[in-house]
């Protein structure tokens, strides 16, 4: 899809935009859908375009700038490269052109950095939509009418609330001021140096604010218009357009992707300057910039996002169970359980080995005075707060056995052995399953004086489901030691429960297990298991579904790391330095 000027001004990238602070003055508006064309073949999670004529921003006043303006510093382009064609390394397997739109959690993070505040912004936003259980996948994150009118009042309410007007000092004019704060805070936004036309625009919609009120309302008036562009809610990959089917991303692209991949904000100053200074260009210089980023405080709530999302349990919080069936499950039991995960998975990240199988088999988790009699452990004694606790050894260990990712892959009102055991095959070890045939028999609701086993057996018996529900239903079965919201149970109906189960069609895991212990120390041990989480890692990093020939990419990425358990911060380290994160091609 080609992109005129004129379209890219007026209404981002979609056809359904929408947004009340569109300002014909500069013609300034979001972004409206990360997917302005058709996929290409063997690949489902990303835009389509063609960059021939990619503006640099909202239009130039009339009189635009035609050298630097006193106190505004340098300008620079957007799309500095090396000058010279792209050589992408030989064998290198690179993916397409992107355009992602900024999550929730993103766009909320960076206006928080570029606004200095001690919080994020609270204003509603529409939910992103879920894709492979991920929330940034580009295909899902649109941007229909309600969510620009979200945009457009939280960035009003956020320029007025949270903007620090920074002193003009003599003998700086106010213009002068003002076109100083747009170059720099317009490179924060945009994540790459203005061009001379997008600093005559910016400045022109200052002034004419100023005519109405004084110095500081200008200022807001850019921020908030700065704050709504879709060059601040769009994550531009689409290199030197002038380059050909192979193209080497920007410096400021690159230090996007490393950015928001590992602390889910906008780049900070250091990585910026290391943009500016063209050094973003090999794998050492990018696992450098990786590790120092792995190191700052945001890094832990980016990748503990991406464990949440691979889980299958960022909706937690809105999770319902039947109040008849399960009483115990309460707000405060729930809130519990979310609680319990989120610090389970900082301790293994940050204070532990940060190893996937480590997730799979600490023996630990942590109690509060809610979870822990659920749990069936003493009370820690220290109210809401959180406490390191050894677990049931015959009940429990690792993320898989925990009440939140339990209650989360079953039903409001039973346990599912279909809904764990389709998480287990799909979700833990990346295996497809075949479409369910039509008319598919309904399961008996539960009964009394049946076990959920013994129902989901004959369900599973007749032969129009027999074919999915034999890769599904002995996975899930292991499982059944714990009901719908996680809670462990020796006895269903009456009857003793049986938690057998067996793994078959895998690569190095094909057997019989018992309960949820061994179904977790069998997946640890898995390198099918670790590729599966590898590739998981791998889409979210990009923002889609692999292309082919990258699965080898991605193995060969988890090999050096899987016999120690598989470092989740190695592998994203792996994966910023790899040759998606500086090349894209466009066909």
């Amino acid at each position: 899809m080609r992109i005129s000027r004129r379209a890219w001004i007026k209404c981002g990238l979609g056809s359904s935009c929408q947004l009340p602070l569109m300002l014909s003055l500069l013609g300034v508006g979001v972004g409206c859908s990360a997917s302005a064309g058709g996929g290409r073949a063997g690949h489902s999670g990303g835009s389509s375009l063609t960059p021939t004529s990619m503006p640099g921003g909202p239009s130039a006043a009339p009189g635009g700038l035609s050298s630097t303006p006193a106190g505004a510093g340098t300008l620079g382009s957007p799309s500095t490269v090396p000058t010279g064609p792209v050589v992408i390394p030989v064998g290198a397997v690179v993916g397409p052109t992107m355009l992602r739109r900024l999550t929730n959690l993103e766009y909320r993070n960076t206006v928080q950095s570029l606004l200095g505040s001690t919080d994020a912004p609270t204003e509603e936003l529409l939910s992103d939509s879920l894709t492979d259980g991920f929330d940034n996948f580009s295909a899902s994150l649109t941007v229909p009418p309600a969510a620009g009118t979200a945009y457009a009042a939280l960035s009003a309410t956020e320029a007025l609330k949270s903007l620090s007007v920074p002193a003009c000092a003599a003998p700086m004019t106010e213009t002068e001021c003002a076109q100083s704060f747009i170059v720099s805070f317009g490179k924060r936004a945009f994540r790459r140096p203005l061009t001379p036309e997008e600093v005559a625009a910016y400045t022109a919609l200052y002034a004419d604010q100023r005519t109405r009120a004084d110095h500081a309302a200008g200022l807001r008036q850019v921020v908030q218009t700065m704050l709504q562009s879709p060059y601040l809610l769009y994550r531009f990959e689409l290199g030197n357009a002038a380059s050909g089917p192979q193209r080497a991303l920007t410096p400021y692209e690159v230090a996007t992707e490393l950015a928001f991949l590992l602390t889910a904000s906008t780049p900070d100053d250091a990585l910026i300057a290391a943009a500016d200074g063209n050094l973003l260009t090999t794998p050492v210089e990018l696992e450098q910039q990786a590790r120092r980023l792995l190191s700052l405080p945001s890094a832990r709530v980016a990748i503990q996002r991406f464990v949440q999302s691979f889980a299958d349990i960022q909706g937690l919080d809105l999770l319902t169970k039947d109040a008849a069936v399960y009483p115990a499950y309460t707000p405060q039991l729930r809130s519990a359980m979310q609680l319990e995960t989120g610090r389970f998975i900082e301790s293994v990240l940050w204070e532990g080995d940060g190893a996937y199988s480590s997730l799979l088999t600490a023996p630990f988790s942590f109690m509060n005075a809610d979870l822990a009699p659920f749990y069936g452990l003493p009370d820690p004694g220290r109210g809401a707060e959180l406490v390191k606790t050894t677990l049931n050894p015959t009940e429990r260990q690792g993320i898989l056995t925990q009440a939140s990712l339990l209650a989360a892959h079953s039903k409001p009102g039973e346990s599912s052995p279909v809904k764990r055991g389709k998480f287990i095959r799909v979700g833990l070890l990346c295996q497809t399953l075949p479409s369910p045939p039509p008319n598919v028999p309904k399961i008996q609701p539960p009964q009394p004086n049946l076990t959920t086993r013994e129902r989901f057996a004959q369900h599973s018996s007749d032969p129009a489901c027999s074919g999915c529900h034999s890769l599904i239903d002995p996975l899930g079965f292991g499982l059944e030691n714990y009901d719908g919201i996680g809670q462990f149970r020796a006895t269903e109906s009456g009857k003793p429960v049986d938690a057998s189960g067996a793994i078959t069609g895998t690569l190095d895991i094909d057997g019989k297990f018992t309960g949820g212990i061994e179904l977790a120390s069998k997946l640890a041990t898995s390198l099918e298991a670790k590729q599966c989480l590898s590739l998981k890692a791998y889409r979210w990093a990009f923002g889609r579904t692999e292309i082919d020939g990258e699965r080898p990419i991605v193995n060969s990425m988890t090999e050096p790391l899987a016999p120690a358990g598989l470092d989740i911060r190695e592998l994203m380290i792996a994966i910023a330095k790899s040759n998606n994160i500086l090349f894209r091609t466009f066909h």
